[in-house]
């Protein structure tokens, strides 16, 4: 999967850059596709010379440093930086690695760099295994902006300026870092934001509570709200929300300012139930399920039958473990699919509602029991939200990279009610089958299964 994302270079070459072919380049000769502030082209591969070395660093830096985009090798332009003829260069694995060293030991900090080869269909591989075709380096515009190049035993900050690049100022140099900082407190502050609208439209209801997910990327998107929202509501209504069957769907789904709205419930009522999704165009969103109250559950048992009037939630793990990874999969596939957002994302997760009014605790069934507490009758009246930071790519596809950064906040949320390890997810990327109950068991082993995830028999 490569990390840049651009409607503007996927509308130049006809197609996402994972699906790229060498037809596609040369229709920016047919079509004579001029350099942006995006898109360079080279003639040749950059050669072995010092000089030659610090030209590819310089440019892969540029691009970070600006709006990201790509550097097209094997394409030759005229004095208006146009595409005339696509000749093609020799590819192969070697050259590859050996253009991730050079930028690798003089950019820093290194930025995120794919780089793909492109085969001419038409030729063979000649008797020395080289191919012709072209390089394409992709670089997508980077949080951690500046970067910079080491040219002379100094320093310099390279940026794109239009198709063309120049260096930074020292002025700039100290706003591009100030800027940086700045930019990890506004995602601080935006998570906060969109958590407190999305928990205000949340039922609250004595059955259960919520599982609530939060993302903001810090390289947002810029979702067109018309465009996504036409076959959104088929897509969300017909898909299955959560990794394994928790029984609820998307019944109803809104545009609201700067964002798509969807739940579970089923008709005009203002709050959400059972489910909710909120997306924003920027790539933000947040995602709650509701889970169900164990507690209630025994209490009633042991009543009689009288329902139970004390507010206390035993709240299942296997529940809080499918609402995360649920959670940022939907997230995560809404930042980088629809909004076009990357980078790395603050992801967090936290249990509503938590008070003295409604005391909790981590409870599970495996036992066929009525809910079994973890932390030995022992109830929060406060829980602080777990955080964690993580790639978009990664919580965008299902896989170990997912699997770790649920790990990560599932963990640290058990922490706040005294659980040290809820057990159903490992922080390298694996699923503990034997953490999961009857109900679950069978989906979610199917699932990780299906997404070449590790499913282990180990206990802690």
């Amino acid at each position: 999967m490569v990390a840049l994302r651009s409607r503007c270079l996927e509308s130049v070459f006809g197609t996402p850059l994972d699906t790229l072919a060498s037809h596609h380049i040369h229709a920016l000769v047919t079509a004579g596709v001029q350099e942006a502030f995006d898109l360079d082209y080279k003639q040749t591969l950059y050669g072995g010379k010092d000089q030659e070395k610090r030209a590819l660093a310089g440019d892969v830096a540029a691009l970070a440093n600006t709006g990201g985009g790509v550097i097209v090798l094997g394409v030759e332009e005229d004095d208006q930086a146009r595409a005339t003829k696509a000749p093609g260069v020799a590819i192969s694995d070697v050259e590859v690695a050996r253009m991730r060293q050079v930028i690798a030991s003089l950019v820093a900090p290194m930025p995120v760099v794919d780089i793909l080869t492109v085969p001419e269909p038409a030729t063979d591989a000649g008797e020395d295994g080289i191919q012709q075709g072209f390089i394409v380096v992709a670089v997508p515009r980077s949080p951690g902006t500046p970067h910079a190049v080491l040219i002379n035993d100094g320093l310099r900050f390279p940026v794109r300026n239009g198709a063309t690049t120049r260096y930074l100022s020292e002025p700039e140099i100290a706003t591009a870092y100030r800027n940086r900082f700045a930019s990890a407190q506004r995602q601080g502050q935006r998570i906060v934001e969109i958590e407190r609208e999305a928990i205000s439209r949340l039922a609250m209801d004595d059955d259960y509570a919520w599982v609530v997910v939060s993302l903001v990327p810090d390289l947002p998107g810029d979702m067109i709200l018309q465009n996504a929202s036409r076959d959104w509501e088929m897509e969300v209504r017909r898909g299955r929300p959560t990794v394994t069957n928790e029984g609820v769907g998307i019944n109803r789904t809104r545009v609201g300012r700067r964002r798509l709205l969807a739940d579970g419930t089923s008709n005009y009522a203002a709050e959400s139930r059972f489910i909710s999704l909120e997306l924003h165009t920027d790539g933000s969103g947040v995602f709650a399920l509701a889970v169900s109250n164990l507690g209630s559950r025994r209490a009633t048992a042991q009543r009689g039958g009288e329902p139970d009037d004390s507010g206390r939630q035993v709240v299942t793990d296997e529940g809080i473990a499918t609402g995360i990874v649920s959670g940022l999969l939907q997230l995560g596939q809404h930042a980088r699919d629809r909004a076009a957002a990357g980078g790395t994302a603050l992801i967090r997760a936290q249990l509503h509602l938590v008070a003295e009014s409604r005391p909790t605790t981590i409870g599970h069934t495996r036992f066929y029991g009525m809910g079994e507490t973890r932390t030995g009758e022992q109830y929060q009246v406060r829980a602080d939200p777990a955080e964690a930071a993580a790639s978009v790519d990664d919580l965008a596809q299902a896989g170990p990279g997912l699997i770790e950064a649920a790990a990560l906040l599932l963990d640290e949320l058990g922490h706040a009610f005294g659980v040290i390890e809820m057990g159903q997810l490992s922080r390298d990327g694996r699923v503990r089958r034997r953490y999961w109950s009857s109900s679950r068991h069978p989906e979610i082993v199917k699932w990780a299964e299906a997404n070449g995830i590790e499913v282990t028999d180990e206990t802690l």
